[in-house]
């Protein structure tokens, strides 16, 4: 295939891909994914799948893994590569894609999709570093060495405020070192993740080296409960809250397994008292709202020297109240909410104010609408879920 090739990403209608096959059954339903920054936009219907989904995906994982460990490790190489090609020939759909399912800001969804062909140059070079290890023996008739081997199949779980970058990171290592995976992505950003699997797929990757599972978390957790107790997945690899990561790092010691688990937290943020106020401003505000504060690296707490205290809330107040906010495919520090779900959880913490607490960095709190306006919004707020940018100092920490 030709690295100019243009892959068409967004479809209508979308399933679990297995064996190299879409699975249009959908056990688990179908459910439309919306565009959070226009709720009437309907990106795509998904096939939702279930747990015996995820064990025939990891099924066909399983028969395809040999045969694609017995490929030499530089060939696999190649195949990295041409992936990486191809995301660089669709960033800017792939971007546009994200943008509209996520809400993601479209510089910061060109960024993102930019990482997955980064970790594509970085690691094929890698299929010719695979290297052992010849050992001295102390016998002289002995030779010994040591060989680097795949692991098998590996279920890989991911979030979807990054839906491209993080299964970027595990997809890519995983297949150049002859793994077969199971991915199963979130089930509010389905059409990016098809897109991107597509795009993987079209890099030359055999049928089943590579599955996608469309499915809800009880679903998922189920499948990978039997998957693991029929031998079928050798490791497991999981982005997501540090709830579900407990359940899933039990889960996998009872079978004698270490997964990967990238879990969440939130940032403190030290300023002292000769600290570059601009600078610390700029910092804070990115790293709080930037991606409407959807990310485990995000800012949540602030610490300021008393001494800069006052000065530092005024910058950030004043740089907060003058960002501009809305529609994400403008020049906007961050969009929507990604997903009702997360909105709901932000108007929980909301939950958490006391009348005796001063608010700063907007005109109002809570939800954006024409009852609650934000001054210099950019586009309808009355089109998606987007939330006022909220700073609360003085906070006591009990």
């Amino acid at each position: 295939m030709e690295s100019d090739h243009i892959v068409r990403l967004v479809a209508r209608t979308i399933a679990s891909i297995i064996g190299g096959e879409e699975r249009t059954d959908s056990p688990g339903g179908v459910v439309p994914s919306t565009n959070p920054a226009r709720l009437g936009d309907v990106v795509a219907d998904a096939f939702l799948g279930d747990a015996q989904t995820f064990v025939d995906a990891c099924a066909a994982a399983r028969a395809a893994q040999r045969e694609w460990a017995q490929v030499p490790a530089p060939v696999r190489g190649r195949a990295i590569q041409q992936i990486g090609r191809l995301v660089e020939d669709n960033k800017e759909a792939l971007a546009r894609l994200v943008t509209r399912e996520i809400g993601k800001p479209y510089a910061e969804s060109l960024g993102e999709v930019q990482e997955i062909a980064d970790t594509c140059s970085f690691f094929l070079g890698e299929g010719r570093r695979l290297y052992g290890q010849t050992v001295p023996s102390e016998m002289p008739d002995k030779q010994l060495f040591t060989f680097r081997m795949p692991v098998g199949v590996a279920a890989v779980i991911t979030a979807g405020n990054f839906p491209v970058a993080v299964p970027s990171w595990y997809l890519v290592p995983a297949l150049l070192c002859g793994n077969a995976v199971v991915w199963k992505p979130a089930e509010y950003a389905p059409a990016t993740a098809a897109a991107l699997t597509q795009l993987f797929l079209h890099g030359g990757l055999p049928d089943g080296v590579l599955n996608l599972v469309l499915a809800d978390g009880e679903q998922t957790f189920a499948g990978l409960e039997r998957a693991l107790d029929e031998g079928l997945v050798d490791k497991v690899g999981f982005t997501g809250s540090s709830a579900v990561g407990s359940e899933i790092g039990a889960l996998c010691g009872r079978h004698l397994q270490s997964p990967c688990l990238e879990l969440g937290g939130k940032n403190p943020l030290v300023v002292m008292g000769d600290a570059d106020l601009d600078l610390a401003v700029e910092g804070a505000l990115f790293s709080g709202f930037g991606t409407a504060g959807q990310r485990c690296t995000s800012l949540g707490t602030v610490i300021v020297a008393d001494e800069v205290h006052d000065e530092f809330v005024a910058r950030f107040d004043r740089a907060a109240r003058e960002a501009r906010v809305g529609d994400p495919s403008e020049d906007v520090l961050y969009g929507p909410m990604i997903h009702e779900r997360f909105a709901e959880r932000f108007e929980e913490w909301l939950g958490l104010v006391r009348d005796h607490h001063t608010l700063h960095g907007s005109t109002a709190t809570g939800r954006i609408t024409a009852d609650a306006p934000r001054e210099g919004f950019v586009g309808d707020p009355a089109a998606g879920l987007y939330y006022h940018p909220t700073i609360g100092p003085n906070v006591s920490v009990a």
